[in-house]
């Protein structure tokens, strides 16, 4: 099962469309978002452009709740999934949440194939970690604001029978 990751989204609708109009995304069969929407139209723009599930946690940066899951019923493949999310997709087991320590502490104590987490707004980074794949798929913002400079728009497309993430710059 092929799954685009994204995250770190932060209104920036100009990046996010032109991923969502990438045809390697819309191959995918599933979406996670690691959070960051900000605010709730975003919500729209994924209901419209993508028809397959979309998985999302809230991040840091999501500041009316009420809103974006009031938008995200209006999409039948639009779910909220709170400060975590965790499945089972193509055969492979996924937990997803916002933040790095803690997407690190549920890798180290097993139990899934795959942990998503966004928030640093680093260059993609993936490693193993015991037997599970701790990824996360840079922001689609494009911005690391800690150290105030631009860098790539990223997104992913996790094939999960290998598992292995391609890297899709924006």
């Amino acid at each position: 099962m092929k799954i685009a990751l994204i995250s770190d989204i932060h209104d920036n609708i100009w990046n996010l469309q032109k991923a969502l109009a990438m045809p390697e995304l819309q191959a995918t069969e599933a979406m996670l978002c690691c959070g960051d929407l900000c605010s709730p139209f975003v919500i729209h723009l994924l209901g419209q452009a993508y028809s397959s599930p979309v998985h999302i946690v809230l991040g840091n940066n999501d500041g009316d709740v009420a809103a974006i899951i009031g938008n995200s019923k209006k999409y039948s493949n639009i779910h909220i999934h709170g400060e975590y999310f965790r499945s089972s997709l193509g055969g492979s087991t996924l937990a997803m949440n916002h933040y790095p320590d803690k997407a690190r502490v549920i890798a180290e104590n097993g139990g899934f194939d795959i942990v998503c987490y966004g928030h640093n707004h680093t260059l993609v980074k993936d490693e193993v970690v015991d037997d599970t794949l701790l990824i996360n798929p840079g922001p689609i913002m494009g911005y690391h604001g800690g150290g105030l400079r631009d860098i790539p728009a990223t997104y992913l497309v996790l094939d999960t029978a290998l598992p292995k993430a391609e890297v899709y710059q924006i």
